[in-house]
């Protein structure tokens, strides 16, 4: 994990942040975007802004697997019609189709019961793996006890096991993110850079609203590392929070929800919303048409190229947290080899970090997928050519 090198950057560019307020004699005022509140007005706002910036990231492993061959895969998908699912899965997809291997595609459609569907279905089809998608093992517990009975190996694909909420373990792995960071403890580092970056763009006086997702174990875990990290900012402060599920997108009413929730909060200044592909379901049209975009600073949990687009544009977003997707798709078909070849699964190094208009924005159209070439290093460890 490059975390040493990642903190000294931090503070090398919170002392820059610093030392330009200073020269400038206080805020630029409008940074323009979501970014209502311009420079850091402190030295703190500084430090978490450039924290938020650096993030935690990670490397790829080094230890090589021979991927076994004639393995029947299945993904299930937390619900296609959201991109923070569609887009790791198709990740799964290339990687396991890139070892040779059969994949077939179940759409959970962002319910448990559509979750629980498609893993009878896997374990029915005689699977040999499955990787669910943003699928926490509880909420799908006896389909997955079923699975695992019936020999099927079940890898994360960004859930959490069953143990995670005090229950017999049922996964085969978890995908292992960041070195001696736990999975929880990865969700919540999530809240903690998009607390970080709110509190640096408000100048230390972030009034937030907040959305919870309520659905997933995950969910309050991100908002758990939010809070944690805004108390550290003593005139910041959580004016109201929003909880959403699932099936406020399936009922198409998320985008009502939050609009009717940011219309009751003038005098927010701050947005948290935990899921970066929520924007193109309404949101982002809920902000813009609010009349209050530029001043509210917005950030959202794991997106793709469409929250590149919004920060880009302006259009109700100033930051994400940036996350190569595909990386961890390839890091939970890594884990999958290994745990098929009898192996201990290794870390993946899948991290993140902050993304705006300014720090860390990829080329137009593309999604975020940081600095290290992962798809050659997969290759080189499964032992393929190119």
């Amino acid at each position: 994990m490059v975390l040493h090198h990642k903190r000294v950057a931090a503070a090398a560019l919170a002392a820059t942040l610093t030392a330009m307020l200073g020269a400038c004699g206080g805020s630029s005022g409008d940074s323009g975007g979501t970014a209502a509140a311009g420079a850091p007005e402190s030295a703190a706002a500084a430090e978490a802004l450039a924290t938020a910036y650096a993030g935690v990231l990670g490397t790829p492993p080094t230890v090589p697997t021979t991927p076994k061959a004639g393995v029947n895969l299945w993904v299930v998908s937390c619900g296609q019609q959201i991109p923070s699912c569609a887009t790791p899965v198709a990740g799964v997809e290339e990687a396991a189709k890139l070892v040779g291997w059969t994949v077939k595609t179940c759409d959970g459609q962002l319910n448990p019961t559509g979750w629980g569907t498609c893993i009878r279905q896997a374990t029915s089809a005689k699977a040999d793996v499955i990787v669910p998608i943003g699928i926490d093992c509880i909420s799908v517990k006896a389909p997955f006890a079923e699975a695992k009975a019936a020999g099927v190996k079940i890898v994360g694909g960004g859930g959490a096991d069953c143990d995670a909420a005090g229950e017999q373990k049922l996964m085969a792995s978890e995908r292992l993110q960041l070195a001696d960071t736990s999975i929880k403890d990865y969700w919540k580092l999530n809240g903690k850079l998009q607390a970080d970056w709110l509190i640096g763009k408000t100048g230390g006086a972030a009034k937030v609203l907040l959305v919870n997702f309520t659905d997933p174990i995950w969910g309050p875990w991100i908002t758990e590392g939010f809070k944690a990290e805004l108390t550290t900012c003593p005139g910041c402060e959580i004016i109201a929070t929003l909880d959403v599920a699932n099936n406020d997108f399936v009922s198409n009413t998320a985008a009502t929800k939050f609009s009717t929730a940011l219309l009751q909060v003038p005098t927010a200044d701050a947005i948290s919303i935990p899921v970066g592909g929520w924007m193109s379901a309404g949101l982002s049209q809920a902000i813009v048409s609010s009349g209050r975009l530029a001043k509210l600073s917005v950030v959202t949990g794991f997106g793709d190229a469409s929250n590149m687009d919004l920060i880009r544009e302006n259009k109700g977003q100033g930051a994400v947290l940036g996350y190569a997707t595909q990386w961890g798709a390839y890091g939970s078909v890594d884990t999958a080899i290994r745990v098929m070849n009898g192996e201990q699964p290794v870390v993946e190094g899948d991290g993140f970090q902050i993304v705006d208009a300014e720090h860390n924005l990829p080329a137009a159209g593309a999604d975020y997928a940081g600095s290290v070439d992962y798809k050659a290093a997969y290759r080189k460890l499964w032992g393929l050519a190119g």
